[in-house]
């Protein structure tokens, strides 16, 4: 009978995933990594060790709130800083959830892992592919692309086929929907307004200075880049015929650079520190290129400069390229890998 180590959260999501593998017939584990000490997480606590004693699995408690608040609270706050903006999830996903679930299950010596993600694994040919999830509009496989190649083979991803509401259906049949948590939009490190988090955080690091327009005139002041992110128009405080959006975050100079919609608009940009999921084997190669997670993949070549460094042309100008954040190519269905923008 192989093994699995399933991440649970006490959400509907992890939990299901717990019943579909049991009753494939796999000796199921779960456990829960305390990240943070937040009302949210001990909530998430009570209700998986109530869901897992229901479905007879037996559960585990990691701690890894310093090893969380070291990698990703603080990558968090150093990005905005740093006048980017950060994605904590993707970050997260393989450097604290998948890499400490790999290391019990090695240790234990545990077959697989798994977790509620929306996304699949496709084995061919002695090759493994990270995929999208059947289900379009759940789809997480943009947050999953930082995963190393070599531990997709011991990754299962049992919610891969379904949709959200089949997930939720079967929580309700098996008789645990009234024991999950309610999935929340919010990071989980914080409720509430990022903004008033960095406030908190940054104290006597707030420097007011100017906002700018794209052709070098004063209109106003901001109060602290970290209040803003690339492609914002509300709460610059500048009336005109037309809004304003921001732009860029001149760091340097402590200046909010903005201006009209259509200078949102890039075709090309650099990302940085490449994750491949399936090695390049051109210099410039042909593919989908989401820049966020909600974003519509378009159309764009990738310039390979270094192994860990590509120029993105896309072959239409795209809204509000974003420092900080990530972009995922994608042939077809297949991730073929990706970084952080920075340029």
């Amino acid at each position: 009978m192989p093994s699995v180590l399933v991440c649970v959260s006490g959400g509907v999501d992890s939990s299901v995933s717990v019943y579909l593998l049991k009753k494939k017939g796999f000796d199921v584990t779960g456990v829960f990594l305390r990240l943070t000490d937040t009302e949210g997480e001990k909530r998430s606590l009570e209700s998986a060790k109530q869901i897992l004693n229901k479905l007879n699995c037996p559960f585990k408690i990691i701690d890894k709130r310093k090893e969380f608040k070291k990698v990703i609270i603080d990558y968090f706050k150093k990005s905005y800083f740093q006048g980017k903006t950060p994605n904590a999830c993707v970050i997260c996903n393989p450097f604290i959830k998948f890499d400490t679930a790999l290391s019990i299950a090695q240790k234990s010596r545990v077959d697989f892992i798994a977790t509620g993600h929306y996304a699949k694994i496709f084995n061919k040919r002695e090759k493994v592919f990270l995929i999208k999830a059947k289900d379009k509009n759940k789809d997480q496989s943009y947050f999953l692309h930082q995963l190393k190649r070599d531990s997709l083979y011991k990754i299962i991803f049992p919610l891969g086929n379904l949709s959200k509401k089949q997930t939720r259906q079967i929580a309700e049949d098996i008789g645990i929907s009234k024991l999950t948590q309610s999935e929340s939009q919010d990071i989980c490190f914080f409720k509430g307004d990022y903004r008033q988090f960095l406030k908190e955080q940054f104290k006597n690091a707030i420097r007011p200075g100017p906002i700018i327009s794209s052709k070098g005139e004063v209109l106003g002041e901001h109060r602290g880049l970290f209040n803003y992110t690339i492609g914002q128009r509300r709460g610059l405080g500048i009336p005109d015929k037309t809004p304003f959006y921001v732009l860029k975050l001149d760091v340097q100079k402590n200046a909010l650079i903005v201006g009209k919609e259509k200078e949102l608009f890039k075709r090309e940009f650099f990302v940085r520190n490449i994750n491949w999921l399936l090695e390049p084997k051109a210099e410039i190669i042909k593919c989908m290129v989401k820049i966020r997670s909600r974003h519509k993949a378009a159309s764009a070549n990738l310039h390979i400069l270094e192994p860990n460094k590509v120029r993105v042309v896309f072959d239409k100008a795209q809204k509000a390229v974003t420092p900080g954040q990530f972009a995922v190519f994608y042939k077809g269905l297949v991730v073929v890998g990706g970084g952080e923008i920075c340029a």
